[in-house]
């Protein structure tokens, strides 16, 4: 495959060396490129600007060690040459790269975390989503309440979800669907949103019993935040864009949900 990365410095620092990648091209999702939520994904309007892999890496990585495995993720020249051949993402500089990230909350296990939707009237009783007047919220159209809920900051409904909620991957998830992209054929119900929901945070996140019987996500999710002097996330400015890097210590998996925002103009 051929790199598209425009400038690769020669010297490789410390925390590139420290970790080995390798791309597992056949690993696939209950989600993306599913034959059940791919066609949603694209009524929604992510198509080409929405990516979903798989890589793995050899060494084992503790709760201290995320930091240096995103640098050494994001300045490995195989990784570069997977994602930047999917996405819009770029490095010019590997050696500039500083990976800032945040950490998102996994404690977040069971849908009915969403009955706030309904509890605050967002959403009826047999799911049907309550739409209002349309108006643009920071380039972003609100045509419904589930939007103005989640994004709108001065609405009375956004209290519906703490800011401790917000940080919560499930909540992540289901705002990126419920959003999507430029040209978004949204649903009039909410069934179909949390189907995509689960589905995705199955295919990211790694769940197992406790003794207890209580179920835990022993995943890392990294919100991407920026890369730095190095490089961009993304070719254009969008409160829609997302990048996570998820990484699973059991099979020392490390996987990457990705959005670039694409205007239609």
């Amino acid at each position: 495959m051929p790199m598209l990365i425009e400038e690769l410095d020669e010297d490789r620092g410390p925390s590139e060396t420290a970790f080995k990648f390798h791309y597992l091209p056949d690993a696939r999702f209950h989600s993306f490129g599913s034959p059940d939520i791919q066609p949603m994904l694209e009524k929604w309007g992510f198509g080409m600007e929405m990516a979903m892999c798989t890589f793995r890496v050899e060494q084992q990585v503790g709760p201290e060690g995320m930091q240096p495995m995103l640098e050494a993720f994001f300045r490995d020249r195989g990784v570069l040459g997977i994602l930047q051949s999917m996405t819009k993402l770029r490095v010019l500089s590997v050696d500039k790269v500083n990976v800032r990230w945040q950490k998102m909350g996994t404690k977040v296990v069971s849908m009915s975390f969403f009955n706030k939707l309904e509890d605050c009237g967002a959403v009826g009783k047999s799911g049907h989503i309550r739409g209002r007047i349309e108006e643009e919220f920071e380039e972003v159209p609100i045509v419904n309440l589930i939007r103005e809920a989640i994004l709108v900051d001065d609405s009375e409904l956004y209290d519906t979800f703490s800011e401790q909620d917000r940080k919560e991957f499930l909540f992540r998830i289901f705002s990126h669907l419920q959003f999507g992209g430029a040209q978004n054929q949204w649903e009039d119900h909410v069934e179909d949103y949390f189907k995509a929901t689960k589905e995705v945070y199955k295919d990211l996140l790694t769940v197992r019993r406790t003794d207890t019987g209580d179920v835990e996500v022993v995943s890392t999710v990294a919100s991407i935040l920026s890369l730095g002097a190095g490089g961009s996330l993304f070719s254009k400015e969008s409160r829609l864009n997302f990048c996570y890097v998820i990484h699973d210590p059991v099979v020392r998996h490390v996987k990457v949900w990705y959005f670039g925002f694409k205007p239609l103009w």
